[in-house]
């Protein structure tokens, strides 16, 4: 039922909100208050309603409106429409004032994993309405065409039309092998000493990435490996590195509690250069719903304790 309405109109002065008044109230002289309508004005309003509908809504008498048939299924059909539209507007108020809704998040794997998604999950717990769809790629990701809310992305990032961006630190990484390797072998004292060592690249686009290096003089350098193994993501590096299969360059907080007990030996520190930014992006608007927003904050947050952690700079 429309509940009485004695100032605006809960649906607005449309033809089929005054149709809606006048089926409730009995009458157009009852109606139009309701509606802050004159009498006249309700009449004509269901007079361009049954023109445009090719049927008689009402049965017209000096004393009383009566609903024609038509009428009857025609009141059922948009009372549950503006029930359904009632339910929508709840819905999308609530959006906007309260986190809620699904947030599709897209992380890098491992930084994602271990450091990021746990501040999610947090969320979770804190607002009842908010949901969270999660996945995994290093890609920079089409947000609109995959329909990504907000990503997470280590390395450069190219210039992105429609696109914000927050950076949220740097991802340093470290050239190391197991301590086992290296009581065979030798430290490495120069980048040029890595031609006598077993080397552990990961594959960009079918061959070995490239590692960056610095000269002793400040100057940038690319250094092409030659590898014993060429793997695909960090955790297979890694394993390999711990295995005793080589040098290899991984996240630095991903081996910090192995490099702090020995179990691996870290080398050319002060000449590795393959440190990468890591950003926040999403799609630029101007009016963020507060399950956005809550979601890039707890990014931040956590990337901030991680920064306090020496996990990220």
């Amino acid at each position: 039922m429309i509940p009485e309405m004695t100032g605006r109109p809960r649906f607005g002065r449309d033809d089929v909100s005054v149709f809606l008044a006048v089926c409730d109230a009995g009458s157009f002289a009852a109606a139009a208050p309701r509606l802050a309508l004159t009498a006249s004005a309700v009449a004509k309003a269901i007079g361009r309603l049954e023109a445009r509908l090719n049927v008689r809504l009402f049965h017209r008498t000096t004393r009383r409106l009566a609903l024609t048939a038509e009428a009857a299924v025609y009141r059922e059909a948009c009372r549950a429409a503006r029930n359904r539209i009632d339910i929508v507007e709840a819905e999308l108020a609530l959006l906007a004032s309260e986190p809620a809704g699904t947030v599709r998040v897209s992380l890098p794997p491992l930084l994602g994993a271990q450091i990021l998604a746990p501040a999610l999950y947090a969320l979770c717990d804190r607002w009842s309405h908010l949901r969270f769809d999660i996945s995994t790629s290093t890609a920079l990701s089409d947000l609109v065409g995959e329909g990504i809310d907000i990503a997470v992305r280590v390395g450069d990032l190219t210039d992105l039309p429609g696109v914000t961006a927050r950076r949220l630190g740097i991802q340093r990484v470290v050239l190391c092998g197991s301590r086992d390797y290296f009581a065979g072998r030798g430290l490495p004292r120069d980048v040029d000493d890595l031609s006598e060592h077993d080397l552990i690249a990961a594959v960009r686009h079918g061959r070995a990435a490239a590692w960056q290096f610095l000269t002793r003089d400040g100057d940038r350098q690319t250094f092409d490996p030659e590898p014993r193994l060429l793997l695909d993501g960090s955790m297979l590096t890694l394993a390999a590195i711990r295995a005793g299969r080589g040098l290899g360059l991984v996240p630095h907080w991903l081996v910090r509690d192995q490099l702090a007990i020995g179990e691996l030996v870290s080398v050319l520190d002060d000449l590795v250069a393959d440190h990468l930014p890591v950003h926040a992006i999403w799609i630029t608007s101007p009016v963020m719903l507060p399950r956005l927003r809550v979601t890039i904050d707890a990014i931040v947050r956590a990337s901030r304790a991680a920064i306090a952690e020496r996990l990220l700079v």
